[in-house]
C-alpha cells in the first residue's frame, strides 16, 4: 500500500505533541504525501490514550506517535523520524479487531481494549453474567471484555492470558471476584455476552476513554464490531 494524502492530529493537552505537529506535516509533504483532511491515512501524536480517542472519530488507518510508555503506538517522540519514512515507503496495515456493546439499543464507542463495567461506588457489585450457555451470578469490582489487544493489559494484571494480537478470540474478565469465585474466560470471537447489573451502581468504560453511567438492572450485551482498526506498518 501507498499513501498519498494524511492528516495529522495532536493531543491538545500535550505540548509536546502541538509542538511536533509542524515537523510531521513538513516530513509528510517532503515525501510527496498530500495534507488533506480525511485524507488516507491519519496520523496521531499524544500516545495511546489519543489514539484509543480518535479511532471512534476517523476510519483511517493510524500511525501512532507517542511517548516510551505506549504501548500501542508505533513510535515515540523519540525515533518517529526513523520509523515514519519507512511506512510513507511502502506500508501494510495491520487489522485490529474491536469489541462494542449496547444497552436498550443504544451502542456504544468501539473498543480497541476493553469494555469495563465497574462500581461507581467502589464497592463490590452484583451482575449476572451469560455466554455460550452459560450462566453467572457474580459480585466483584467489576468485568472486562478484553480484546486481544487489550489482553497486555488491564485484563492480563487481572490473571487473563496474553492472546496474539490478531486473535479471532476475546476474553472475560472479572475484577477481583469474590473468594475467586470465576475465573478469566477465553471466548471464540463469535460469542455474544450479556451483563445484567443486579447491585450498586456501576459505570460502563471503553478503553478508559469513555465513561457512561449504567442503571441498575440494565442488560449490557457485549459483541464484536464490525469495525476493524487498521494500524500502519512498514511493508517490511
Amino acid at each position: 500500500m501507498r499513501i498519498r494524502s494524511a492528516f495529522v492530529v495532536p493531543n491538545p493537552r500535550k505540548q509536546w505533541a502541538v509542538k511536533l505537529t509542524k515537523e510531521v506535516a513538513e516530513l509528510l509533504v517532503k515525501h510527496g504525501i498530500k495534507l488533506k483532511k480525511d485524507g488516507d491515512a491519519l496520523i496521531t501524536l499524544g500516545g495511546d490514550g489519543t489514539l484509543l480517542y480518535n479511532k471512534n472519530r476517523y476510519r483511517q488507518p493510524i500511525f501512532g506517535i507517542g511517548n516510551e510508555k505506549s504501548f500501542i503506538c508505533q513510535s515515540t517522540y523519540r525515533n518517529w523520524r526513523k520509523l515514519l519514512p519507512r511506512v510513507l515507503r511502502s506500508c501494510r496495515i495491520d487489522w485490529r479487531t474491536m469489541l462494542q456493546c449496547e444497552i436498550s439499543g443504544r451502542v456504544y464507542e468501539n473498543s480497541l481494549n476493553e469494555i469495563c463495567i465497574r462500581s461507581r461506588d467502589h464497592r463490590v457489585i452484583e451482575t449476572s453474567l451469560s455466554f455460550l450457555g452459560r450462566k453467572v451470578l457474580l459480585k466483584s469490582d467489576g468485568v472486562l471484555f478484553s480484546t486481544p489487544t487489550g489482553s497486555t493489559a488491564y485484563a492480563y494484571s487481572c490473571g487473563a492470558p496474553q492472546l496474539h494480537p490478531r486473535a479471532r478470540k476475546y476474553e472475560v474478565v472479572p475484577i477481583s471476584p469474590y473468594r475467586r469465585s470465576f475465573k478469566p474466560a477465553v471466548v471464540p470471537d463469535s460469542t455474544e455476552c450479556e451483563l445484567t447489573v443486579l447491585g450498586s451502581n456501576a459505570d460502563l468504560v471503553i478503553d478508559g476513554q469513555f465513561i457512561h453511567k449504567v442503571k441498575l438492572n440494565s442488560k449490557i450485551r457485549v459483541r464484536l464490531s464490525d469495525r476493524k482498526l487498521g494500524l500502519l506498518l512498514p511493508a517490511t
